[in-house]
């Protein structure tokens, strides 16, 4: 019957619209920046600048040693600054440093660094712009500080 058949027509139309409105809706969903993410930024751009010639990354526990965010009175992003460290590999800067094979040199370089990302309202899952400066740790002490995770680690599960 033609009646039965508009129906079922207009059902599947229906469907299409709202699958359609859904999938709008997730590829318009803002991903939204952390402070993993500026520090996988900021790693990126230390190995991309730097005259260092195997990569460094950050330790597995605790890189972050210090953030703060900065959002101006304008609205026109955000400002990420982040203390951290990162630690010689043994695999060269043109590889993918970041894969599980690339391991920590033994008695490798050790860096403190500070990092400032920013971040535009117009491209909220991006950095827009990466400042990296950071200071070899030479003294024993330090570096083992440094290197040690902070006692409330353990209470969260870390090993």
């Amino acid at each position: 019957s033609k009646e039965l058949t508009d129906k079922m027509r207009t059902s599947v139309e229906y469907l299409l619209l709202l699958c359609m409105a859904a999938v709008a809706t997730v590829s318009l969903a803002k991903k939204t920046f952390s402070y993993t993410d500026a520090l996988s930024a900021a790693t990126a751009h230390y190995n991309q600048e730097s005259v260092e010639t195997n990569a460094f990354k950050p330790p597995k526990v605790a890189p972050l040693k210090g953030m703060s965010m900065f959002i101006p009175g304008d609205g026109s992003g955000t400002e990420y600054t982040i203390r951290f460290i990162l630690k010689e590999t043994v695999c060269p800067k043109l590889v993918d440093y970041g894969k599980e094979e690339c391991d920590f040199k033994e008695n490798g370089s050790l860096k403190k660094c500070t990092g400032l990302v920013t971040v535009v309202r117009a491209k909220p899952g991006e950095a827009s712009a990466v400042v990296v400066t950071c200071e070899e740790v030479t003294d024993p002490e330090e570096r083992k500080k440094l290197e040690e995770p902070p006692s409330w680690w353990y209470l969260f599960g870390g090993s």
